[in-house]
């Protein structure tokens, strides 16, 4: 056998032996090398300004440090108003997190969900309340740009007529967001319990949350 042969037979045999090595690692093994990712954005529809806690869950110990400041992930969220982006990057393995979100001054108020994130997920973390109580809601992002008019979802504490143009097109479930609907007229076309939704401040085309109560628009954030 040539030198130039045997090189590439033992090249070929070592390559054999690392392609064994890796199929026999388990499912779990290799989740705890991949590393996956999830972004987050934090709607705040409280009354008060809030801080949003992100931490890795452990089964062990629940929720315990969740509200430890190294935790926090959007910090001083005015009050019906959006937070900053946030990415978090875990191990595939490691895939349940904590969400909590408390009062940034009086840290008595305090709410915690836990939820299961899959590799690039892209999440609204919405803040809400409902006859005086508070909850935590994750639900993903989406887009339906259509050009002309503005792309709507609702997410709603209540249950609550919805129309456009004077017309009812649906009724809000407490805690669910509705499908995507289009308005032309920004400034009374939509209607929440018969009050006039102002869309003004946004682009035709572009795609929107909303969260609304019976009063109408708390928050409205670009999807």
């Amino acid at each position: 056998m040539s030198t130039s042969n045997k090189g590439f037979s033992i090249a070929l045999l070592f390559g054999v032996a690392a392609a064994l090595s890796g199929c026999g690692e388990s499912t779990d093994e290799l989740d705890d090398k991949l590393t996956h990712q999830a972004n987050m954005s934090f709607i705040n529809s409280l009354d008060y300004m809030a801080d949003f806690h992100v931490k890795k869950r452990s089964i062990s110990t629940g929720y315990s440090g969740l509200f430890d400041s190294d935790n926090i992930a959007a910090g001083d969220v005015e009050a019906n108003a959006v937070g900053s982006r946030y990415n978090y990057s875990y191990k595939a393995i490691n895939n349940m997190i904590n969400l909590g979100v408390k009062d940034s001054i009086n840290a008595n108020k305090e709410e915690r969900i836990n939820t299961t994130l899959s590799n690039n997920d892209d999440l609204w973390v919405i803040a809400w309340q409902s006859s005086g109580k508070r909850a935590l809601s994750v639900i993903d992002k989406k887009q339906n740009n259509t050009a002309d008019v503005f792309n709507v979802r609702l997410f709603a504490n209540g249950e609550y007529d919805v129309s456009i143009d004077d017309k009812k097109v649906l009724t809000t479930k407490k805690g669910s967001v509705t499908a995507f609907l289009a308005v032309s007229n920004c400034a009374n076309g939509l209607k929440v319990a018969n009050q006039a939704i102002d869309l003004c401040a946004g682009n035709f085309g572009a795609s929107y949350l909303l969260v609304v109560d019976s009063n109408g628009k708390r928050v409205m954030a670009e999807e």
